[in-house]
């Protein structure tokens, strides 16, 4: 995932002026960053990874790349479902390393996966959790089967996930601020030694960076977010960055 960040041996150099760096995000949300002088930084991304993949998808969305879009989408909810069976764990007194090992014999099986969330959620809300089986379908026939999606598709797709993960992350908000903020912390604790890695490798300076949350993560009002909100959220975004650009290049 390209990502566009300030360089930050630039601010150093001349706090009055604005370089921009580019770099690619890998799973663990670290990239090395360069920017046109050639200054090298190793970025964290300060979000949890269904944050990111989120403004991936919106991202994809705005591109015209559609199918790709659903697939940032459907992999964002998936990483939510992940943290919201983690984060309840972490509640009930569970360690990390069993919540791991746990995890282990689900990573590469997302129907086992998704029965965990929904046996969890259940016993958390006293709910079942209910799924749009139409829009479950859209999702298989684009990553499965090679179907080209369209903008409208993917616009009621993404209204979909969103409100999903409203949903949950609402409850997180709500009862497990504590223990989202352990798991956090833990995930960046894990993504450590390959940071460590990459600056000794570049002999590069660390830099921590926090887009805005496109979910309003920890800041879900009452009704939680919509996909055209998250949608307007990111132009605002964009049009900020595009006026860094158009003042580096004068």
């Amino acid at each position: 995932m390209k990502h566009i960040t300030f360089c930050t041996e630039c601010l150093e150099e001349n706090p009055n002026s604005v370089i921009l760096a580019e770099g690619e995000i890998n799973s663990d949300l670290v990239a090395v960053c360069t920017c046109f002088k050639g200054h090298k930084s190793v970025l964290g991304l300060l979000h949890d990874l269904f944050d990111v993949l989120y403004f991936s998808a919106v991202d994809s969305f705005i591109k015209g790349c559609f199918s790709e879009s659903v697939m940032s989408f459907a992999a964002s909810l998936e990483r939510t479902y992940e943290m919201f069976i983690k984060v309840t764990l972490l509640k009930d007194e569970l360690s990390f390393d069993i919540i791991d090992n746990f995890w282990k014999e689900l990573k590469n099986q997302s129907e086992r996966q998704y029965g965990a969330f929904c046996m969890q959620y259940s016993r958390i809300t006293g709910k079942t959790w209910r799924i749009d089986s139409n829009q479950v379908s859209f999702r298989n026939m684009v990553i499965h089967k090679g179907h080209i999606a369209t903008s409208d598709e993917v616009r009621k797709y993404a209204e979909y996930t969103t409100s999903c993960q409203s949903k949950i992350l609402q409850i997180l908000q709500s009862d497990y601020e504590d223990e989202c903020t352990r798991f956090y912390f833990n995930q960046k604790k894990l993504a450590r030694p390959r940071i460590n890695e990459l600056m000794k490798k570049h002999n590069a300076k660390f830099a921590g960076m926090a887009l805005p949350s496109l979910l309003n993560w920890n800041k879900l009002d009452k009704d939680g977010v919509t996909f055209s909100e998250a949608l307007d959220n990111m132009y605002q975004i964009q049009k900020k960055f595009e006026l860094i650009t158009l003042a580096n290049k004068k």
